[in-house]
């Protein structure tokens, strides 16, 4: 009964490797902040002119003349469209193509959208110290298929989301160099829904009997394989909660030059919750007819834990003139580190076990501008490579099926008075077309084709000046 505890587990396994930040094109997309948003998030730890740079780069906080509060919302909206390109079931069962409903073609289309809000504060103390706090949503992604898709055995619904809260500290050395450093309590939430092959589960469990269960008592009471109408569901949910930490340095060599390094350390998350299986009526028949200490596939809990990765920022700030500031960023993450995922079941007759994964450390490279066009006026400009950790199409999941991407990002700030400014963030982002050739876990099918993309995003955020 193995393979269908790794048929739970690989339905998900992609959408629960959500990290921090902008974490590469793993999955998320990140909205931190409107004004970041703007440059593609160029520059993002050298600026220290907005109150996002509490999370950004505590360091920076001593680049505010005043205290500062703001109130940001973003949203994130994504369509995928899949085209099948040979989709089999498990070569066990003959390897066919993988049955939809009679009118249903093999391609699918999914789409997602996600909200995001963020508030910020940062206070210079005096001439040493600085404090602030940043609460935002680091992650959030959510998609969802038809439920008879050809990839349903892989992935149907996906929402996955974490709230951060990261007050932080800073502390000047003198007038061209300040370190700082946070703590991050994150709260993570999912729920991921998939289907079962009932017909394929029953001749599974017979086969590995030793002759106990007659393989034909299967299509005996009507469980034959690859027949959409017999599915069965399976729902994880869970929560969790992990603390973290980050540092921050900022350094000034010469007046108009500011260089910003971060480092956001990883962290393990365990999602404790609920593995709720909703099966097919014949084939819970054929489940309650074994041994109640020997029975998989029933609902208990679960705790599904995966080591993500660290993060390092380096970022420059350059005044090319009074108007004019020049910005740049390279972002490393190190997803090597994400090697394997492990879930835990509490109930005995499904064993404890773990996913693979191929991953690769990546880099995200930006290049922005702001343009001061008057003393209320000021315009962004941004373009971001954003490359994927996803090596080849066997690594890649439905739940997270994106490429390398290429963000082309706009924005503005409106001064309305010395107390009150308004950000406003657009950014386009461009995906390479995705091959997918996803095997599955052991007894599932393998999920064949490519996936086109469009992905936009929006903020929009409120500073207040205090004193």
């Amino acid at each position: 009964m193995r393979h269908h505890k790794f048929l739970f587990i690989a339905a998900s396994a992609a959408a629960l490797t959500v990290s921090q930040s902008a974490m590469a094109a793993g999955f998320a997309v990140s909205a931190q902040s409107a004004f970041g948003m703007g440059n593609a998030y160029a520059g993002n730890a050298a600026l220290g002119t907005d109150a996002s740079t509490a999370l950004t780069n505590p360091a920076g906080m001593f680049e505010l003349e005043k205290p500062v509060f703001a109130v940001s919302a973003a949203l994130t909206a994504t369509v995928s469209e899949f085209t099948d390109q040979g989709s089999l079931i498990n070569p066990l069962f003959g390897a066919e193509p993988v049955a939809t409903d009679p009118g249903d073609g093999p391609n699918e289309a999914s789409h997602g959208n996600s909200p995001s809000p963020g508030i910020y504060y940062a206070r210079p103390l005096n001439n040493k110290w600085a404090v602030g706090f940043a609460f935002h949503v680091p992650f959030a992604t959510a998609s969802e298929y038809d439920d008879n898709w050809v990839g349903r055995y892989h992935a149907v619904e996906t929402s996955v989301r974490a709230f951060d809260f990261n007050p932080s500290v800073a502390y000047k050395v003198n007038e061209k160099f300040s370190i700082g450093g946070g703590i991050s309590v994150q709260y993570a939430t999912a729920l991921l829904t998939s289907k079962l092959d009932s017909g394929a589960t029953c001749l599974g469990i017979a086969s590995r009997s030793q002759g106990q269960i007659p393989v034909t008592s299967c299509t005996d009471i009507g469980l034959i394989y690859n027949q959409p109408a017999l599915d069965s569901d399976v729902e994880l949910e869970g929560t969790g909660t992990q603390v973290t930490f980050n540092l921050g340095a900022m350094f000034k060599p010469r007046e108009g030059t500011k260089i910003g390094l971060t480092y956001r350390h990883g962290a393990n998350h365990e999602l404790e919750g609920d593995a709720t299986f909703d099966n097919n009526q014949i084939l819970d028949a054929f489940l309650n007819a074994i041994p109640e200490q020997q029975r998989a596939l029933q609902s208990t809990g679960n705790t599904i834990s995966a080591d993500l990765p660290a993060i390092i920022d380096l970022s420059v700030s350059q005044k090319a003139s009074e108007k004019l500031e020049l910005l740049g960023t390279i972002k490393w993450t190190q997803w090597s580190s994400f090697d394997t995922l492990t879930s835990s079941f509490d109930n005995p007759a499904q064993p404890d076990s773990g996913i693979d994964f191929q991953w690769e450390d990546s880099v995200m490279a930006s290049a922005g501008l702001n343009y001061t066009l008057s003393n209320k006026l000021t315009l962004r400009a941004g373009f971001a490579f954003d490359q994927t950790p996803i090596p080849n199409p066997t690594a890649r999941s439905p739940r997270g099926p994106t490429n390398n991407r290429y963000w082309y990002s706009v924005g503005g700030t409106y001064k309305f008075s010395s107390r009150l400014t308004a950000h406003l963030g657009m950014t386009h982002i461009q995906i390479d077309e995705s091959a997918i050739d996803n095997p599955g876990s052991a007894g599932n099918p393998t999920l064949r084709g490519s996936y086109e993309f469009d992905a936009n995003l929006l903020a929009f955020q409120l500073n207040w000046n205090f004193i």
